[in-house]
């Protein structure tokens, strides 16, 4: 099988220089989305994590479907289609860091009584002068999403240094949920400040709230990498005055401490089939009344860092883009009871007209009105852009490496497809789709029944396998 999906791999490769003419006859269709799926949640791409060789090999065949469907590159700078960004490695504290305290008579651990943050330093500091910052006030609250909870600490911290401190200590940091914590420390945004950072628990911060002026004496060392990730970029320029982006994350979460290998099929291999797909069909469609731009989306498992970074670096101009159309895991229809639900619907007034309007007999449609916080149109959602999210639903095999290609479901996978293109289409009869702001509410209704399958899902089969 490996040998088989070797070969498909360099053929596809080879005959891609030119563009392709497809049927999009029901078999056509359903036999490349079977195909694109394989080969991308196959073990020879070795889960396809983000800055890694198999994220490379991945983006390798990505690109040779772009090339065949005639796609050209738009804004990356060469003829590669990719969109290189940093990200940086999670910071590694090492086993040297110590921290003393004037007057406290306990033993302080490292990793139990204190840590250094992802925002240290490394050396050594003797001294009074430090500032403790309380992280509580830092919680995002559930009327809003805030993007720049991460840049307000750094430029706390930066301003610590400058105000002559030697250290800055953190507390309350257990008050945060994993995903405040996410935002606090994006990856992509940390930079080490001037001093030490150190996050201390509890009863470090309440001595050293009575005892004002107490001496601390701290050995930091972290260590830290920064990998390089890509966005794969591929355009249909058709001279319009607006443009359509699809997207779809194709990174994954890669090999466990155990050696197999998290293939990914509907996570994310799925949206990123359904999304060349779309390509060929609009490429060869003729259809001139918009421009488009299909964006195969890396590190969205470590943090929406793709995503996020195209829309702070955008390849086109942001007024252009009229909608934004997001697949994400797209695979299983049939999971959640032949139903497709979609993110979104209260991003833009024209949504509601046109869900009415277009068919959809193969399955039913379940409208969210806001934003589900956990993929990748939240960035342009945030850049005042409307956007459309689609999934088939949670399941058991998510995150798990019984994620594979044989389980998902092709014709539904077909059915999606069809439907999103008369979507689209339907869409561009109103020119620019305006853009609404959700309610204030969105956050907690769009994520309440994610958040509550994913406990289900932990419950019973875990994390890992």
């Amino acid at each position: 099988m490996k040998r088989f999906l070797t070969a498909i791999f360099l053929f596809s490769c080879g005959t891609c220089m030119s563009q392709a003419n497809f049927s999009f006859s029901d078999s056509a269709v359903l036999s490349r989305l079977s195909r694109d799926v394989h080969i991308l949640a196959s073990d020879s791409f070795a889960g396809r994590k983000s800055g890694t060789e198999a994220e490379k090999k991945a983006s390798l065949y990505i690109i040779s479907c772009f090339r065949e469907a005639g796609l050209t590159t738009a804004g990356t700078g060469d003829s590669s289609y990719l969109q290189p960004f940093p990200v940086a490695s999670y910071t590694t504290p090492r086993d040297s860091n110590t921290l003393s305290i004037e007057g406290y008579q306990e033993t302080i651990l490292f990793r139990r009584d204190f840590c250094p943050a992802a925002y240290s330093a490394n050396g050594l500091v003797n001294t009074k002068r430090y500032i403790m910052i309380d992280l509580d006030p830092a919680r995002v609250p559930v009327k809003k999403m805030p993007r720049d909870t991460s840049a307000s600490l750094s430029d706390t911290i930066r301003k610590a240094f400058q105000q002559g401190h030697s250290c800055v200590i953190l507390y309350n940091e257990g008050l945060l949920a994993p995903v405040e914590r996410r935002l606090l420390y994006a990856r992509g945004k940390v930079k080490p400040g001037d001093g030490p950072v150190i996050s201390v628990s509890p009863g470090i911060a309440a001595f050293l709230q009575k005892h004002p002026g107490a001496n601390i004496s701290a050995s930091v060392n972290v260590l830290r990498s920064v990998s390089t990730c890509h966005n794969i970029i591929g355009s249909i320029s058709n001279g319009a005055p607006y443009t359509v982006v699809v997207g779809a994350h194709y990174d994954h979460v890669g090999i466990s401490g155990k050696g197999k290998v998290f293939n990914g099929a509907d996570d994310n291999a799925s949206g990123t089939a359904m999304m060349m797909e779309l390509a060929r069909y609009l490429k060869q469609s003729g259809d001139k009344t918009s421009n488009y731009l299909f964006v195969a989306f890396s590190a969205e498992e470590d943090g929406l860092y793709g995503s996020d970074y195209f829309a702070e670096h955008p390849t086109v101009g942001l007024q252009t883009i009229n909608f934004m159309v997001n697949l994400d895991m797209v695979g299983r229809l049939g999971c959640e009871g032949k139903q497709v639900t979609i993110f979104g619907t209260g991003t833009s007034p024209y949504w509601r007209t046109l869900y009415k309007e277009t068919p959809h007999p193969a399955f039913r449609i379940c409208r969210m009105h806001g934003v589900n916080a956990f993929t990748d149109h939240v960035g342009f959602y945030q850049h005042g852009i409307p956007v459309i999210s689609l999934t088939t639903g949670f399941h058991y095999e998510y995150h798990t490496t019984r994620d594979d290609a044989e389980t998902l479901n092709y014709p539904g996978m077909a059915d999606l497809t069809s439907y999103l293109e008369g979507l689209i289409h339907g869409s561009l009869k109103e020119g620019k789709v305006g853009f609404q702001k959700v309610a204030q509410w969105y956050d907690l209704s769009a994520n309440f029944k994610i958040i509550l399958r994913g406990i289900d899902h932990m419950m019973a089969v875990g994390m890992e396998e």
